[in-house]
């Protein structure tokens, strides 16, 4: 439990929430007894009204407070330990070489390429992998591994979400070097059909990457699939602040950023894969390419076997908790006053 980390910790100000909640509650039981003594006397109250004391209003108040936070803590998805988990494999390592030089956020693609790259890998690609294990590597003028070979879908998210062009220490697009990079990064004892898919809009540095996909088809079998993002002809600027209102400059003119296809293409046409990918600034799911131009060209078995998550999603343990919590505060509730009862009180009232 020393190591515990959150899906999405922001919701942690649900607490707040939750305490003034909690205020109001003890507010509003207070409130009850004060309207029931001005309404009838203690001795009339035996008669008409469940016990009045304090303990049973402020358990209830407790059990939805407790219920309450054990949702919010659901809700922010704790992860800790590690557990064996049963998975169904097509035996295929997909490895991600993300773009993430400043280029990527021109805004020829809502809302930008970099995000938009990121929200169909979250999205598209990770619900079509069905077991097949997925790593990152971002990169610009240095390649960086975000995430290892992994099938724990979860830690891939929290990897991808915190990538943005901060995530490279030097700025840049160095293709070959990513490539090289993620020639390391397959585990070579292992059984599997692999699969680097590189998502960029192409304008490399002289890093030589051609040279890069070839060494790694011909060492070792592993295609490069090019996914060309941007505009190949006009180009885009590059908004130089987060409002997007001043964009990058260079010996005082505006900076376009134009995306290279024809290198990308050159790349993808090194494997017998050959799939070059030309999206431009076009809508695209990775979930279908992955689909329709990976896994139809690899032949596989699917295998069933488990493997070690560490970090595992212990969101359950927390909505179970709260359910359990919910119940028993059913069987607490207060039953409603009777006609009968009702009818007393407002005789002996007119009585008195």
């Amino acid at each position: 439990m020393s190591n515990v980390t959150f899906d999405a910790f922001g919701w942690i100000h649900l607490v707040w929430v939750v305490a003034g909640l909690l205020a109001l509650g003890v507010y509003g039981v207070w409130q009850r007894r004060r309207a029931l003594r001005l309404f009838a006397s203690l001795r009339l109250l035996e008669h008409i009204a469940p016990p009045t004391g304090w303990f049973r209003p402020l358990l209830r108040l407790g059990l939805v407070t407790l219920c309450l936070l054990t949702t919010t803590a659901a809700i922010m998805g704790p992860r800790w330990g590690e557990s064996q988990e049963k998975v169904v494999k097509r035996g295929i390592d997909v490895l991600v070489l993300l773009d993430v030089s400043r280029s990527m956020l021109a805004r020829d693609i809502a809302p930008n390429r970099l995000e938009r790259a990121k929200l169909s890998i979250r999205d598209d690609l990770l619900p079509a992998l069905a077991g097949d294990r997925i790593g990152l590597i971002a990169f610009a003028g240095v390649a960086a591994l975000k995430c290892p070979l992994t099938s724990d879908y979860g830690f891939f998210r929290l990897a991808l979400d915190e990538v943005s062009t901060g995530s490279s220490p030097r700025g840049g697009t160095l293709i070959g070097d990513a490539i090289r990079k993620a020639s390391k990064c397959f585990d070579d004892q292992l059984d599997t059909h692999r699969v680097v898919l590189l998502i960029t809009d192409g304008e490399d540095q002289e890093s030589y990457p051609e040279e890069a996909a070839r060494a790694l088809w011909q060492e070792q079998k592993i295609p490069v699939v090019c996914v060309a993002l941007g505009d190949e002809r006009d180009g885009a600027r590059i908004p130089a602040d987060a409002a997007g209102q001043k964009f990058v400059e260079h010996g005082g003119q505006t900076v376009w950023s134009k995306a290279d296809f024809g290198q990308l293409r050159r790349i993808a046409d090194i494997s017998d894969l050959r799939a070059f990918i030309p999206v431009g600034t076009r809508d695209f799911n990775l979930g279908e390419i992955y689909r329709s131009r990976i896994v139809p060209a690899i032949r596989y078995r699917e295998l069933v076997g488990s493997e070690q998550v560490q970090q595992p999603s212990q969101y359950h343990r927390f909505a179970v908790l709260a359910l359990v919590l919910l119940a028993i505060d059913s069987f607490l509730r207060e039953g409603r006053l009777g006609r009968a009862q009702l009818q007393l009180v407002i005789r002996r009232r007119r009585v008195a």
